[in-house]
Order: structure tokens, then C-alpha cells, then sequence
């Protein structure tokens, strides 16, 4: 309610109400006096002013009856029972009246009234008629004095009723509190209210609906629960070979998942999915039962019915392939790829969750999804090559197997210190005694290769230009091109013992322990276990520190065979999860290549990216070559630590992107280790400049269609940089020399083709003995 504070005049005339603007009566105020014919009082803020002037009129009336008294500071005399109570004003004292008003408190001044000075308190607030019974009254502007407004509610000023907070309130000149409601206040309040009300209704619904999220989410717990181990019973039937059920638990699986699906689907989840900041977890429940529930019918029932079409038996067992059940898996991965890949890129795309459990499900997922989609994108490549490649229908495949020794590195890994021939008939594999490597025998002569290969390979360094890569297998792993090099030595193979070579894998010790370290160990002659913890220290360190000479290529390639020959044995009882796991990390790393004479095949093992060929594409992603040889004739690069690292990049307006790559060597060896080292492990180049001289030679490869340029050396070693190229690739090389503790640093700028359409720069390089830490 609005309305004005009334001002006494000086008149002494009783106070009376406003009336309407025009002629007025006596004693009241006339048109004039309200500014006259332009400025009118409405006939409803004439009435409201009558009765409330009423009012007080009354109240003045029932106060001396009862024996109050409002002026001249005496005290009230005793009031009828239940009567409300009225302070009493005191002279000069802070009027309590005005303060319950919030009128003029603590204002001695205008609490001090003069003679006949009257007040009301109550409800409505407290209304003032001035220092007399008499005046006019007017409505005041900001600074106090006399105005007409609108007639408008928000141009009047109220008598101290509550109307809320939000009022703005100053004061007249004469003390008076004024308060101005806005525009859309009373709409604001209301729109309050409204939302005040929605959220009680909602936290009031919250509490039936949370104690029914909370049944609900049992329930999905639990079917999840049931689920998961009938998953794990899958996975053991599979392996054992018992395909029979495998179609009524996807089913049961399946009718989970779609209860699951129902459950978290329901408006009650879909609300809660809203909760602030906690709703994320739900939408990441409900993402991932989606994608399961897509999967279970999409892929998992396919799978199983597609089994159960299979031969029985173990997936492996005894040096033994199921080729009919492993085809029947990797076609059926391959038919169900799109659904797969859907539910991996939703699982990958939930966001952040705040409910640790939850996070823990949603990381395992987002693992368990990357890992299951490379092994869709794999089973596609192999699906159509996997039964010749396993010598199905009687056929028999026959596969050259390289040890590669990465102390003594090569450019694709190591050198080969030892081979074996594996045979596959039917899925049935035999693998023959590791031998040391041989030499082309006279009155063979070497294998021809190219200028390009005898320039970056063979030309000097004390070699005279003689071509070992055509010469020795130990050497022909020399080239960064694995399939050059596998050709080369599947044809040295066949010259010197006369085996018709249809692929070559090459594998080095550390891929050995990571696979050994899920079927378990082996031993050395003398009872020393070789095992997942410390195949590569083994096979590159200790067997060259603690035997003999005349032993030690022996013993290697004893312990070679002996891993193989575990890997083949125990692959039936062994987790093929984790086999599955140790393949790839071999893989990214450079760590076990293939090749075949089959172009399909050959393509397979491309797109499975454990080819080793060079990138001559332009248009694919660039891949910049970073690759190491040994020329100290030494086992010394267990000591090497090597390094490629990306500093920065730009994009060019062709298409292309210039990259700055830093390469670092480190010769890490010690003067004790040097002072220990067999004659075996030396360096016995002419060239090198001492026994610990690590002599090596850097290649670095530009990508396809671009080049290598801004080349700046340093570290307390040596280095001479070169051009050349190879296979139509650009290639910067420098022989390297470092003694024990000393560095080299090699900074670049790469520059893609432009036809690579800026897709991101990858790198392959040589993999190392070992890795060493960032700080050492």
C-alpha cells in the first residue's frame, strides 16, 4: 500500500484529509493548494488518505479514553485488560512508537512533540499529523518539498508499512522517513514466490523420488553384478573351448542389459540426470549401460551363435591353433565393427564425474572399450588373411624368426644374433632350434643392393664400401625399411640352407619379456630363471658379463628358443587378454615386426602397423624417421639413451605443418662399468676413439613429401651431418662419437607435405636396450 507521510502546516487548523483538486472547503487545503487544476489527486489516493485520517482520528479518540496520552511527555495512565500497550513519548528521548514505525528512530528531534502533537501506531505504521491539531497536507518530492505526481502508486510515499526490503528510503527535511516502491515490484515478489513454491514441491518430491533412485539403482547394481559374471564364465568358455552355451548367455546377457537399459531410461533417472553437478554420474551410468546393452545384441549374440557353428576345443592349446574358432572370433569382431566402435566413442565421450566409484567405472570402461576397439580394428585386417597366414586346409606356412640384439643396434631394432624356422600346418605349430646367424659362404656372393643402401649403410668408417647388408643377416636390419630387410634375409635363408621362406618376424628381448611375463619364465642352462621381471638385463647384459665368449651366442640363442617355445606352450592357459595387451605394447614400440611375400597379407600387417615400412605416402600421415646403427662393433648401447621430442609446431596456409624436433644421444656408462666391461662388449672399430667410444651413425627421416632443415648440433660429443636420401625420402645423417658421459643434441625444424593436410606428425624410431628416466 502506498501513500504520503502527512506535513502540519503553521495554521493551527485541525488536520483533515486532502480533498479532491478544485474549490475547496474550509479548512481544507484548495485546488491551489495542490498545485492547482494541472496537478490532481486521484479519487482513490483521496479516499485512502480519508480513511486513514479516519482512523487516526479514532485512534486519538480511544487513546484518551483510555487514559493515554501522546503529548507533553506525561506517561499513560493503566489501560483496560488486553489493550495493546503505547509508550509513552518522552521529551527529548527516541520516540518508541516511532521506532516500532521505523518511522523517525533515533531521532531526538523529531521525537520531541509540541502541545497537542498526536501519533498512531499499529499495523498500518505510524502516522504523524504534525506539532498541531491542524494544517494542510501535501505530498513531499525527494528534497522535501511540495509536489504532484502522476498519481501513480511508486510517486507516493507509505506510512511505514512493511512492504519488503527491497523499497529504497531516505528522509524529508523535517525528518520523515520516506520509502519509494519500484516498478515491478510487486510482480518480483510474486515471480518469488512462485519459484520458492516450485522448489519446496521439488525437494519435497525429491525425497520420495530419491528413496525410489535408490531401488532402482540396486536393482541395476545388481543385474550389472549377474551380468559381469556371466561375461566372465563367456570368456572361460572360450578359451576352454565349451561353445555350446555361449548362445543362451549372450541371451541372458542380452535381456540384462535391456533391463538395465529400461530401468536407467525411466523419467525418474532422466530427472535425475538434472541434479547439479551430481547428475553428470548419472548420465555417465545411463551412457554406460547404453553402450552395453549395444554391444550385448549388436555383437556379443552374433559372436556366440558363430561359435557355436565352431570346431570344439581350446582357442589354443599344446603348440595348437583353433582355426576354425579363431576365425569364427575375429569374423565375428570384424561383422560387428560399426557397433563397436559406436559404444567406444560413447563411452569416451562421458565427461567428468564427482562420485569416485563411478569415476573408477568410468575410467575402467574407457580402457576396457579403447582396448576392445583395437581389437576390432585388428580382427578387420586379419579376419580375411588369418586362415592362410595359419595354414589352413592342409597348407603349410613356413615363418623366419629373427632375435634381435639391441646392443648392437640396428635401424629396426637390433642385430640378429640368432634365427629359427616356425611351420604352421592346420593351426599346428613347430618351431625349429635357434641357430647363430650365418654368412653368405663362399662361392656365394653377397646379395646386390642399392647405391642409395651401400651409401647410408656401408660406405666408409673404416668399412671400405663393403657390403655387409648383402653379406650377413646379422647386418641386413641395417636398413630402417623392415621389409626390405626381411626380404633380404628370408633370401640369405634360402641360399644357405635352402628353406622356402613365406614371412619374417623379428622380435627383440624386451617384446620377449613382456610376453614371458604373462606365460611365465624359463631358465638358463645353469638354472638362472628368465622371466617377466628380467628377460631384457639377461639376454642383453648379464649373459655377455658372466660367460664366456665362446658361450654367449650359444646361450642367447638357447634362450631365445626356450621363450618362444614357453610363448607357444602356455598360450591355452594363459589370460589372451594380456597377450593380446603385451603384442600391442611390443608393437608401439617398434619391438616385433612381420612381413609377408603374400601382398594381402602384407597389407594386414601394414594396417596392423607392425610392417616397418617406410612411409612413402604423402597424402597419409606423416611419419618422421628417427633411427640408429652401430658401427663400434661393440654391445655397448645397452649404455645408449635416445631420445625424439616435439617442441613446437605451425601450421602453414599450404597444408603442410613445420615442426621443431629435438634428438638426443647420451653415452650413459660409468668409469666403474668401464673399468668391469668384457673384451666382448668393447668397441673394436679402428675408428673408435677409446674402448667406451659408442660409434654410432643418427639417420633422420623426413616424411614423405617434406624435408629436414635448421639443423644445429651440440653436446660435449661429436657429430658431422650429411644429406642423402632413400626411396625417395630425404634423409640427414652424422657419424657419432661419444665416450663414456658425454651427449650429443640434435635441433631441427621438419616440415609435411602439403598433400598431408596438416594430420599429425608421427614418429618411429629405433627401439632401445632399455628405457632410461628423464632425469638420468
Amino acid at each position: 500500500m502506498a501513500g504520503n507521510h502527512f506535513k502540519g502546516s503553521d495554521s493551527g487548523r485541525p488536520a483533515v484529509p486532502p480533498r479532491p483538486n478544485g474549490a475547496g472547503k474550509a479548512g481544507t487545503p484548495g485546488g491551489a493548494g495542490q498545485g492547482g487544476s494541472s496537478k490532481r489527486v486521484s479519487p482513490g489516493e483521496t479516499a485512502m488518505f480519508t480513511a486513514l485520517y479516519e482512523q487516526s482520528q479514532k485512534a486519538k479518540k480511544t487513546g484518551r479514553a483510555r487514559g493515554n496520552v501522546f503529548a507533553g511527555g506525561a506517561t499513560s495512565a493503566s489501560q483496560p485488560s488486553g489493550a495493546p500497550s503505547v509508550p509513552a513519548n518522552n521529551v527529548g528521548a527516541a520516540n518508541a512508537a516511532n521506532a516500532a514505525g521505523n518511522v523517525n528512530a533515533g531521532k531526538a528531534a523529531n521525537n520531541t512533540p509540541s502541545a497537542g502533537g498526536a501519533g498512531l501506531t499499529g499495523n498500518l505504521g505510524t502516522i504523524y499529523t504534525g506539532a498541531s491539531e491542524t494544517g494542510t497536507f501535501a505530498r513531499l518530492d525527494d528534497s522535501g518539498a511540495e509536489f504532484a505526481g502522476s498519481g501513480s502508486k511508486e510517486d507516493y510515499y507509505d506510512f511505514g508499512l512493511n512492504y519488503g526490503s527491497d523499497a529504497s528510503s531516505s528522509s524529508t527535511s523535517d525528518g520523515l522517513i520516506r520509502h519509494r516502491h519500484h516498478k515491478g515490484e510487486r510482480k518480483k515478489r510474486h515471480t518469488g514466490a512462485i519459484i520458492a513454491a516450485v522448489v519446496a514441491v521439488l525437494l519435497v518430491a525429491l525425497g520420495a523420488s530419491g528413496f525410489m533412485l535408490l531401488n532402482s539403482a540396486k536393482t541395476v547394481k545388481s543385474e550389472a553384478k549377474e551380468a559381469v559374471e556371466i561375461v566372465g564364465g563367456l570368456k572361460d568358455k572360450v578359451t576352454s573351448g565349451d561353445f555350446s552355451t555361449l548362445p543362451d548367455d549372450a541371451k541372458k546377457i542380452d535381456e540384462l542389459c535391456d533391463s538395465m537399459k529400461a530401468e536407467t531410461s525411466s523419467p525418474l533417472w532422466t530427472a535425475a540426470s538434472f541434479i547439479p553437478v551430481y547428475g553428470s554420474d548419472i548420465n555417465a551410468a545411463r551412457t554406460m549401460i547404453d553402450a552395453l546393452s549395444d554391444v550385448s545384441s549388436g555383437a556379443l549374440i552374433p559372436m556366440a551363435d558363430n561359435l557355436s557353428q565352431a570346431t570344439p576345443g581350446k582357442l589354443f592349446q599344446d603348440g595348437m591353433i583353433n582355426v576354425s574358432a579363431l576365425q569364427a572370433v575375429a569374423d565375428s569382431l570384424s561383422n560387428s565393427s560399426k557397433v563397436f566402435k559406436s559404444a567406444n566413442e560413447k563411452i569416451q565421450g562421458i565427461g567428468d564425474t564427482h562420485i569416485s566409484q563411478v569415476t573408477e567405472l568410468v575410467d575402467k570402461a574407457k580402457d576396457g572399450f579403447a582396448t576392445l576397439n583395437g581389437a576390432v580394428d585388428a580382427a578387420e585386417k586379419v579376419a580375411p588373411v588369418l586362415p592362410q597366414m595359419l595354414g589352413a586346409n592342409g597348407q603349410t606356412r613356413h615363418y623366419l624368426v629373427l632375435a634381435m640384439s639391441n646392443v648392437e643396434i640396428r635401424a629396426c631394432g637390433g642385430f640378429p644374433g640368432s634365427r629359427g624356422v616356425m611351420s604352421v600346418t592346420d593351426g599346428k605349430l613347430e618351431l625349429g632350434d635357434f641357430v647363430k646367424v650365418d654368412m653368405m659362404k663362399e662361392p656365394l656372393t653377397p646379395l646386390p643392393i642399392t647405391d642409395e643402401e651401400a651409401n647410408l649403410f656401408t660406405t666408409g668408417w673404416g668399412l671400405t664400401g663393403f657390403n655387409t647388408l648383402g653379406y650377413t643377416m646379422g647386418d641386413v636390419t641395417m636398413t630402417p625399411d623392415y621389409p626390405r630387410a626381411a626380404q633380404l634375409a628370408s633370401d640369405m635363408q634360402k641360399a644357405i640352407v635352402g628353406d622356402d621362406i613365406d614371412g619374417v618376424f623379428a622380435v627383440d628381448p624386451v617384446f620377449l619379456q613382456y610376453m614371458l611375463g604373462v606365460v611365465g619364465g624359463t631358465q638358463l642352462p645353469d638354472g638362472t630363471v628368465v622371466d617377466g621381471s628380467n628377460a631384457a638385463k639377461v639376454l642383453l647384459h648379464d649373459i655377455y658379463w658372466n660367460y664366456p665368449v665362446e658361450e654367449q651366442d650359444a646361450i642367447f640363442a638357447a634362450v631365445a628358443g626356450s621363450a618362444f617355445n614357453k610363448i607357444v606352450d602356455e598360450l591355452g592357459s594363459s589370460d589372451i587378454t594380456k597377450i593380446a595387451a603385451a603384442i600391442e605394447k611390443g608393437a608401439s614400440e617398434g619391438r616385433i615386426l612381420m612381413y609377408s611375400r603374400n601382398d594381402d597379407e602384407e597389407k594386414a600387417a601394414k594396417a596392423l602397423g607392425i610392417s616397418g615400412a617406410l612411409q612413402t605416402d604423402t597424402s597419409e600421415a606423416p611419419i618422421l624417421g628417427v633411427y640408429v646403427n652401430n658401427y663400434s662393433y661393440s654391445k655397448m648401447d645397452w649404455f645408449l639413451d635416445k631420445r625424439v621430442t616435439i617442441d613446437s609446431s605451425v601450421e602453414n596456409a599450404d597444408g603442410s605443418t613445420t615442426y621443431r624436433v629435438t634428438t638426443s644421444l647420451k653415452n650413459t656408462m660409468t668409469p666403474q662399468e668401464k673399468a668391469e666391461m668384457p673384451g666382448y662388449f668393447q668397441g673394436h672399430n679402428g675408428i673408435s676413439q677409446d674402448i667406451d667410444d659408442e660409434v654410432l651413425r643418427l639417420y633422420l627421416y623426413a616424411p614423405a613429401g617434406g624435408s629436414i632443415s635448421d639443423i644445429k648440433t651440440s653436446g660435449s660429443g661429436s657429430i658431422e651431418m650429411n644429406e642423402a636420401t632413400h626411396d625417395g625420402l630425404k634423409v640427414a645423417w652424422g657419424g657419432v662419437h661419444m665416450l663414456l658421459g658425454q651427449d650429443i643434441k640434435v635441433e631441427y625444424t621438419v616440415t609435411t607435405s602439403k598433400d598431408s593436410g596438416h594430420k599429425e606428425l608421427k614418429v618411429r624410431t629405433t627401439p632401445t636396450a632399455q628405457t632410461f628416466e628423464q632425469d638420468k
